[in-house]
């Protein structure tokens, strides 16, 4: 016999006997407790907003429901029949341990990805689709969730009760804002800070009942605040004393910044690998973030392949909407996760592939960009995320000076990875011209307001873009970055690359210098300045070095840039070591340089010869009295990769006495005792760079 609908039937002793009853609206016990209405569906509008749809439950199951689905055959006819006369929506059913989500949980174990579409897993979901069975990996219910630890509720809630007061981060937050996020347009300030009003509504009883039973975005968002605060106390003013007490004697805040990343990453790791959301991705990226800018860029780059890796399971490279963040809601709702997604995984791969040219790491993600941006079915908001950079009225986007690096310069990294992997073979040297030509030729069709030279300013009084004149500098900074790694590998070879190379070095070293004095004295000693300064500034004292009598236009300016950048570096050394070693590393080519150039030794005229474009260079390489022996040859050598030689071959050199320098500008001319002699230690071959360097007679 058909079962008639609950809202005209209720069942006594098993009978069906239609009946005039009270109709008593029940809540889920997570709207009962805000006291908010509830559409009595499981999991119900209100959770599924709140991301909380594992706290939706029904105090115990009214029997008319058990003989609902008695009917239906979800539970055998032993059950008991109802006996109220209750109106309810119950949940449904919890499924059984062999569920169609919990079998495939048991098969994604195996490692197979669930976006792919030619794999076992791919034949499973298909055979599945055909018994009628849902195939979601998305749908798996609260209970589904890994087993954690039995330690693991007593360490989650010691590592988030870590978390500063409130006031204390609401003022940490601000900073994060204000001066950092906008060099990766991870967060968006709106969502971030509603989750962190609902965080501070979780209560201590909350936690004590287990966090596994919290949802997974209530879960992961302490990993992602300890990432934001870490960050925000890398460039926050010193002595503010409205944190001071945060901190102990002797302790700074980047300091306590570091604790705080390695709480989150620590977070990150008791929650595991099973649910990954787009906040975890955030945090990952944040986390490898935090150690770049703290010089651990081995262990920096490993963070950055995590986060890859997490980014591709829950399919950011596919530009899909991840089903965990969005099972339900509205349609903009899932179109602007889609494009928080869109934004991570175009940052990723620029991250991914700038690490893999200037640390000479494989490359492990691909994007081509307009394939990408088609993923978004919308015309509009496509345009609106990867063509708004190309406006000249709108009001810029953080994320708009990344796509103009992007399609300007950062799309041809891919290029010049392989071509270094060759080997500076003559045969593509043609590729070398061609995309020369091409980032040439897009610098001049950048926007006014992020043209590398004489750029419009308009926007930057604006509040909305205080952050413009800072970005424009890192773009350009960028921009020349890749032409010097461009023109690197000939630069040895090919007289054109050495003289496209020194202008390249110049332009980023002279961007740098700008972005340091646009600084405050707290925010110079984070390492970030360091990866672009030290390319240029090795590659140009080689140059110079190895090659006295070509372009000695620009030697001058070569050995000016050179010693502002050294003391820059001077100044991120005094709180960061391996800002420290890089510094030691260019003080002892600097020496070398010098004696190569019959530079005098005095403070005076060293000041004379950075002002003086009248002088002349010796014109023999192979006199003995400028240091150069005849007999050494750089045909065969490959130029060096500064960044990669330092942090993986560990170049270093002795410690160079210089006369200490203040934090504020202008910068003195270096003092350099000339006496002394340093060779370069390291696990380099004998035919290195730094090898023949330590041949010069110094």
């Amino acid at each position: 016999m058909a079962t008639l609908p609950l809202s005209k039937t209720h069942f006594i002793s098993g009978q069906r006997k239609p009946q005039k009853r009270k109709r008593i609206v029940m809540s889920c016990t997570e709207c009962h407790r805000r006291k908010q209405k509830c559409d009595r569906q499981y999991p119900c509008c209100n959770c599924l907003k709140r991301g909380t749809q594992d706290l939706c439950q029904y105090d115990a199951e009214p029997k008319g429901c058990q003989a609902a689905r008695r009917s239906s055959g979800e539970i055998n006819t032993s059950e008991t029949s109802c006996s109220t006369n209750m109106v309810h929506l119950c949940p449904p059913a919890r499924p059984g341990p062999e569920s169609a989500s919990e079998f495939q949980d048991k098969i994604r174990g195996f490692g197979y990805s669930s976006h792919g579409n030619h794999n076992s897993m791919s034949l499973l979901r298909t055979i599945q689709s055909y018994g009628g069975q849902d195939t979601s990996l998305s749908n798996s219910p609260a209970i589904n969730q890994p087993p954690f630890r039995s330690d693991a509720n007593r360490k989650y809630k010691e590592l988030v009760r870590q978390l500063p007061p409130p006031a204390c981060i609401d003022i940490l937050v601000q900073t994060f804002f204000s001066d950092i996020n906008w060099q990766y347009d991870l967060l968006d300030e709106g969502s971030f800070r509603e989750h962190l009003d609902a965080w501070g509504k979780i209560s201590y009883s909350d936690l004590q009942v287990g966090f596994g039973r919290l949802a997974l975005g209530t879960l992961v968002f302490p990993a992602l605040l300890f990432q934001v605060l870490a960050h925000a106390l890398l460039f926050h003013p010193p002595r503010d004393e409205m944190i001071d007490s945060l901190t102990m004697a002797d302790m700074t805040f980047h300091d306590l910044g570091a604790e705080y990343s390695d709480i989150g990453a620590e977070l990150l790791a008791l929650l595991g690998k099973k649910d990954i959301t787009i906040a975890l991705v955030q945090a990952d990226l944040l986390r490898a973030s935090f150690l770049k800018s703290s010089g651990k860029v081995v262990e920096a780059w490993h963070a950055l392949g995590a986060t890859i890796r997490d980014a591709q399971e829950i399919g950011l490279h596919t530009g899909r909407i991840v089903p965990e963040q969005s099972p339900v809601g509205p349609k903009r709702e899932k179109q602007n996760i889609s494009l928080v997604g869109h934004r991570i995984w175009v940052v990723l791969h620029i991250w991914d592939v700038h690490m893999a040219v200037v640390l000479g790491r494989p490359i492990a993600t691909d994007l081509q960009i307009d394939r990408f941006a088609r993923t978004i079915e919308d015309d509009e908001r496509r345009r609106e995320l990867f063509s708004h950079w190309q406006t000249e009225t709108d009001l810029p986007r953080p994320f708009d000076i990344i796509l103009a690096g992007y399609n300007v310069a950062y799309r041809y990294f891919k290029d010049i990875h392989q071509m270094e992997y060759n080997g500076a073979n003559s045969q593509d040297y043609p590729t070398v011209e061609r995309i020369h030509v091409a980032i040439k030729q897009g610098s001049e069709l950048l926007p006014s307001w992020c043209r590398l030279e004489d750029p419009d300013t308009k926007f930057d009084r604006l509040h909305e873009c205080q952050w413009l004149p800072v970005a424009r500098e890192g773009l350009s900074s960028l921009i020349h970055l890749v032409l010097l790694a461009l023109h690197r590998p000939f630069m040895f070879s090919v007289a054109n690359s050495r003289t496209e190379a020194l202008k390249a070095g110049i332009s980023i070293l002279r961007a740098q210098e700008r972005l340091f004095q646009q600084s405050e004295p707290h925010q110079r000693k984070v390492f970030n300045p360091v990866y672009a300064s030290f390319d240029a500034i090795v590659l140009i004292a080689a140059l110079c070095l190895v090659f006295p009598n070509e372009d000695q236009e620009r030697l001058t300016e070569c050995i000016n840039v050179v010693e502002r950048g050294l003391q820059r570096l001077d100044i991120i050394g005094q709180s960061n070591s391996m800002a420290k070693s890089a510094h030691d590393v260019v003080c002892s080519l600097y020496h070398r340089l010098r004696r190569r150039l019959s530079i005098s030794e005095t403070e005076e005229d060293a000041r004379a010869f950075s002002s003086n474009s009248e002088w002349t260079f010796p014109n023999s390489d192979t006199d003995p009295s400028n240091g150069a022996p005849s007999e050494l040859s750089f045909d065969t050598v490959l130029p060096p990769r500064p960044t990669h030689d330092l942090f993986f071959d560990q170049i270093s050199s002795a410690q160079v006495p210089f006369m200490d320098t203040p934090d504020n500008l202008p910068l003195d001319p270096l003092i350099v005792n000339a006496t002394d002699s340093w060779n370069f230690e390291g696990a380099f071959s004998d035919a290195s760079f730094w090898s023949l360097m330590n041949q010069f007679d110094h």
